[in-house]
């Protein structure tokens, strides 16, 4: 039976973490060990199962502390989950006959958002499972069809130990993008992409629309950003390019426009066609949520997410973003962004 080993990289006991815990103890699957990384040390409540251990890392950035739980770890397959993260009781299971085949390396599984979540975290989920606004990295917030891929983020990512110890583990120097990274040097060495199964599922708490969600895109977008000027293997792809061509023709659109009759005809044209997509994204939430509320915040959720993405993948093509931990109430351990 083969054994995993669950790293999550967490700078202090939360909710989130609690919740996580509570979950894993559900799994179906018994071998198992779960190795929890803190700043500083704690207790959680693990009830006496000894499966549970804590390490402490100090104040260091998420892939460090992954590194260290990996250096710990006894499991053949390595799983990265993030501590806002919890596992389906089959989660394990499914993945253990993926591994039956040696030829797999690594295993990337999708991340729902969870069904209990609270409006303003549905409707960040909403945007996130919207075509319009993930394109076609959309199989990351649900399910979708088997294929091969050579990116994935560790809110669940499966990695063979032997896999990860041979490229060396996570950069230091990123986060977001120590898990983009990872993986290219992955695909490097094994010379072929790794699998996306939609079988072994988390469920992942979003940051709720619109300042927390926004703050979250943001990084993703300095980190996407600057990949693609030193990593154009996994980053310099068009649809990462596009937000920020759509807010370079919102601005500079009634510039020209000034310039001829033509071009101000072609941006009307292009505002009422990305009106409709909006629009159309907003009738399919509508369909779900079956309030116009939902529809009306998923549509501007949407826009904005292509602004605030836009902007920060030009910053991040500029220059590095600096690596900057999320901060935590000190008395509850939660994240001060949700």
């Amino acid at each position: 039976m083969i054994k995993f080993s669950i790293i999550i990289a967490v700078r202090a006991v939360n909710d989130f973490l609690r919740e996580n815990i509570s979950k894993i103890r559900e799994l179906q699957y018994d071998n198992f060990e779960v190795i929890i990384i803190l700043d500083n040390p704690e207790n959680p409540d693990f009830s006496g199962d000894s499966r549970f251990k804590v390490l402490v890392s100090g104040p260091v950035g998420p892939g460090e502390k992954r590194n260290i739980g990996a250096k710990e770890a006894s499991g053949e397959i390595l799983v990265f989950l993030d501590d806002d993260a919890y596992p389906t009781s089959d989660w394990l299971l499914q993945a253990s006959k993926i591994f039956e085949n040696p030829q797999i390396y690594a295993l990337g599984g999708p991340a729902m958002t969870p069904f209990d979540a609270s409006f303003l975290e549905r409707m960040s989920g909403r945007v996130l499972e919207s075509t319009l606004a993930s394109g076609f990295t959309i199989y990351r917030h649900m399910p979708q069809a088997e294929r091969e891929i050579d990116d994935y983020p560790t809110v669940n990512l499966f990695v063979r130990k032997s896999a990860f110890d041979s490229v060396g583990g996570f950069p230091l120097e990123f986060w977001p993008g120590e898990d983009t990274k990872l993986c290219l040097d992955l695909v490097k060495k094994f010379g072929k992409k790794f699998l996306y199964n939609p079988m072994p599922i988390v469920f992942h708490h979003r940051r709720n629309l619109f300042a927390p969600h926004l703050k979250q895109i943001s990084r993703y977008g300095k980190h996407r950003g600057q990949f693609a000027r030193i990593y154009p293997e996994t980053s310099r792809i068009p649809s990462y390019f596009i937000p920020s061509i759509f807010v370079i023709g919102l601005v500079l659109g009634p510039i020209f426009s000034l310039l001829h009759p033509l071009f101000l005809k072609l941006y009307f044209v292009m505002l009422v066609l990305y009106f409709i997509l909006l629009l159309l994204e907003g009738v399919r939430v509508y369909i779900k949520e079956n309030t116009l509320k939902a529809a009306f915040y998923v549509m501007v959720g949407i826009f904005l997410t292509h602004i605030y993405y836009g902007v920060n993948f030009i910053v991040g093509l500029l220059h590095k973003p600096k690596l900057k931990l999320k901060g935590i109430d000190k008395k509850t351990g939660n994240y001060n962004e949700g």
